[in-house]
């Protein structure tokens, strides 16, 4: 029953695409589109986080990076966000 529980959380977690808390003081919405492009709008603003989305957003980078968040994991957010396009 509690797997059942947990599972349908991540569901409406994922359905809703909202991230917060794995990187550090970057948070914000995060969600698909297209095939792959991974966006997450931070302050109102999107940021590209992975190469399929930087032809139209500019990079994650600009809001966040190991020099000025050393404990953020961009990897968790590629995760969570290809999660959200069903990869």
């Amino acid at each position: 029953m509690r797997f059942l529980i947990a599972a349908i959380a991540l569901l409406v977690l994922g359905v809703l695409g909202w991230y917060s808390g794995y990187a550090g003081e970057v948070q914000g919405e995060l969600r698909c589109e297209g095939s792959g492009a991974v966006i997450i709008n931070v302050d109102g603003k999107d940021y590209a986080v992975n190469g399929m989305a930087s032809r139209r957003y500019p990079p994650i980078e600009r809001v966040w990076n190991s020099a000025t968040h050393p404990e953020a994991d961009i990897g968790r957010i590629l995760s969570r966000g290809l999660t959200l396009c069903d990869w």
